[in-house]
């Protein structure tokens, strides 16, 4: 059994905002080599990707902001 607390990231979503998934690397072979711009899936990975590296990065600081809050918190009653 799972004891450790993960945080419910859909609070730290902005409004409207869903959790992405991180996107599978695509295999050499399905690129066709056609020079498809926008609609090359390679292209489309790396788009994703960004967004989700992005999306990641923003959830971790407001996370970690999140969690110094709450330990400041608990700290002053301690005193």
């Amino acid at each position: 059994m799972d004891t450790i607390r993960k945080p419910d990231l859909s609070d730290l979503l902005d409004a409207g905002e869903e959790l992405l998934l991180e996107p599978v690397r695509p295999e050499a072979w399905e690129c066709c080599g056609s020079d498809c711009g926008d609609a090359c899936i390679q292209t489309i990975y790396w788009n994703d990707k960004a967004k989700y590296d992005e999306q990641q990065k923003r959830l971790k600081e407001k996370l970690a902001a999140q969690e110094a809050t709450e330990n400041g918190a608990d700290s002053e009653t301690v005193k």
